[in-house]
């Protein structure tokens, strides 16, 4: 008799890693998950010289869940028998070559997991009241089927552009490309880079450094208002709890996409540190050359179109604050957009299972479900309902107890609440304190 197991997952990032590692140790369910990718690797074109994580070493696979877990970071060092030197570095955040690594020595140990498999398609099958799942194996092509009660989608994100391109260049990449493409920089006239956050200010850094490029010209065009930092104050941190979550879902849909707005610098700002390193080589910089004119720096501005002349990309830009158009021609071009997320195609044929919103988007339940049976949850792809901490690597623990808890149906995993100091909410039920209708 084929196996019917209780979980698949898809996609094997972080967040299903940890979801797999909780259910390994902690859990009698039959899991298995899947990822089209031969071997792990988190954002490998972006593991810079000295880049860090944004979240501390505690916010890794599964402490946050169950920190008696033997697959913590720091079991992690334990068994690389590195645990003093990172104590003694005094340092709360990992390299990211070092969370990597954390990652893969994770998966290695898992019996669960299958790289190498692409899903193409996923139906449901009446009979035995499960979904049937398609997946086919990269290197060989043939094609396998499994059966299970239930779904994790954990495919992650995709490159985001904020303009058209319809031309055919390898001077124009994302940045989840860059260091494929870096050892072509040292001979170009001027490289151009579009973003606001982390990577954009890791590239423009790492460019400053004469030996990654002998670029005549630097830009670094971002529509922020200023480079601002990430907000690590403790009362923000607060926001990074189960008490936000449920404040931020209970809001209206109107409510919570004005909020996300204004919540920029809670999670797409750059570390101070990282700042202050531009800061002080923009300042060497002016001393050696007698100035800095070869380097350029454009707050509130956007890019609105992109073509190509003269061997060259033509950037249309739109500065926010004076309503002014210009135009700017760069040798190449990295664009450090961001991310969105593509609904899947293998979900097609369960289309009609999964809740939509109006905008064509997962009507994702509070426990991180898409349909009416809690049988289908995704991972990362609920900004829009569950708000800013959604992408946030020390958030996945959280979440993967909420769906574990779900599947299992009872409390396994204790969820704190009541975290904050502060009341997101407003009063209800306090001593001289009254609701005014």
């Amino acid at each position: 008799m084929k196996t019917i197991y209780d979980l698949i997952g898809i996609g094997i990032g972080p967040f299903n890693l940890g979801l797999a590692a909780l259910t390994e140790t902690h859990t009698t369910l039959e899991c298995l998950f899947f990822d089209q990718k031969e071997e792990f690797n988190w954002h490998i074109n972006m593991i810079l010289p000295g880049t860090r994580l944004q979240v501390p070493f505690y916010a890794d696979l599964v402490t946050l869940a169950d920190p008696s877990s033997g697959f913590t970071f720091l079991s992690y060092l334990k068994a690389k028998r590195r645990l003093f030197r990172f104590t003694i570095r005094e340092g709360q955040f990992p390299l990211r070559m070092e969370y990597n690594d954390y990652c893969k020595w994770v998966l290695a140990q898992l019996k669960t997991t299958r790289l190498g498999y692409r899903c193409e398609d996923i139906s449901y099958d009446t009979k035995s009241s499960c979904y049937r799942v398609k997946v086919v194996r990269t290197l060989s092509g043939r094609s396998y089927y499994y059966l299970a009660k239930r779904l994790v989608i954990g495919i992650g994100t995709s490159p985001k552009t904020p303009v058209t391109i319809d031309f055919d260049t390898n001077s124009l990449f994302h940045s989840e490309d860059y260091l494929k493409y870096r050892p072509f920089f040292r001979k170009n006239d001027s490289i151009t880079i579009v973003g606001s956050g982390q990577s954009a200010a890791e590239i423009f850094n790492d460019l400053l450094d004469r030996k990654n490029s002998t670029a005549n010209r630097i830009y670094w065009y971002t529509r922020s208002p200023r480079i601002f930092p990430m907000d690590y104050s403790k009362f923000t941190l607060e926001m990074t709890s189960p008490d936000y979550v449920d404040y931020f879902y209970g809001l209206s849909s109107a409510s919570k996409a004005g909020t996300l707005k204004r919540q920029n610098g809670l999670y797409k700002g750059i570390n101070s540190d990282l700042i202050d390193a531009i800061y002080d080589k923009l300042y060497e910089n002016a001393i050696e050359a007698g100035g800095s004119k070869n380097i350029f720096i454009g707050t509130n501005t956007s890019l609105t179109a992109l073509k190509r002349s003269n061997g060259k990309i033509l950037c249309h830009f739109s500065h926010n604050e004076t309503d002014t158009s210009f135009a700017h021609d760069t040798d190449r071009l990295i664009l450090a957009t961001g991310y969105t997320y593509q609904i899947p195609g293998f979900l097609k044929n369960i289309k009609k299972q999964i809740n939509w919103d109006n905008k064509g988007r997962y009507n994702v339940n509070r426990n991180y479900s898409i349909d009416n049976k809690n049988s289908i949850f995704v991972q990362n792809a609920e900004l829009h309902s569950h708000g800013f901490n959604t992408p946030d690597l020390g958030m996945g623990p959280y979440r993967n107890a909420i769906i574990l808890n779900s599947i299992l149906g009872y409390k396994y995993f204790d969820i704190e609440d009541q975290v904050a100091f502060q009341n997101f909410d407003p009063p209800s039920d306090k001593p001289g304190q009254t609701i005014i209708d």
